[in-house]
């Protein structure tokens, strides 16, 4: 899995608990967080038609990065990399309040991604339901075009 997933693992009348794992080949994680029952689709509205312009960016939170509160959060930050409208997400995970070293486990990581894979996830992230199980991705891009390899070296 190269990308970003949503999972719905339970949830009640006030939140969903998601699993969110992000990867991109280089580096992954993966946070459980609470979220509230529209949060997933308000990201989708986000996203929608990302991006319009070499100029734009978006960003999604979900969760918390509060030390003493329940579950972990999820930022990402999207943004074109080149006038084409190449896309970076840069995205950090936070675990909850379990700290490691010192200091609560997280990782940041930069996920190349593309229009395409964009306007998919939006479709998904709106017909995601409450329902245990239920999924959306965000797939990385290919990795044989010349500017993710420009970007990844090492891919």
């Amino acid at each position: 899995m190269r990308g970003i997933l949503f999972e719905v693992i339970w949830s009640d009348q006030d939140v969903i608990e998601y699993r969110v794992q992000c990867s991109n080949g280089l580096f992954s994680g993966d946070v459980t967080l609470y979220s509230g029952h529209d949060d997933l689709r308000n990201a989708a509205v986000i996203l929608a038609g990302f991006p319009v312009g070499p100029k734009d960016s978006r960003t999604l939170e979900l969760g918390t990065f509060e030390a003493r509160a329940a579950g972990g959060g999820m930022k990402a930050e999207f943004s074109c990399v080149d006038s084409a409208g190449h896309v970076i997400a840069s995205v950090r995970l936070r675990a909850d309040g379990r700290s490691g070293m010192g200091e609560a486990q997280s990782v940041c990581l930069e996920i190349p991604v593309e229009a395409g894979a964009i306007d998919s996830f939006v479709s998904q992230a709106h017909s995601a339901a409450s329902t245990a199980g239920a999924k959306a991705y965000l797939h990385m891009a290919d990795h044989t075009t010349d500017w993710v390899r420009r970007w990844f070296k090492s891919i």
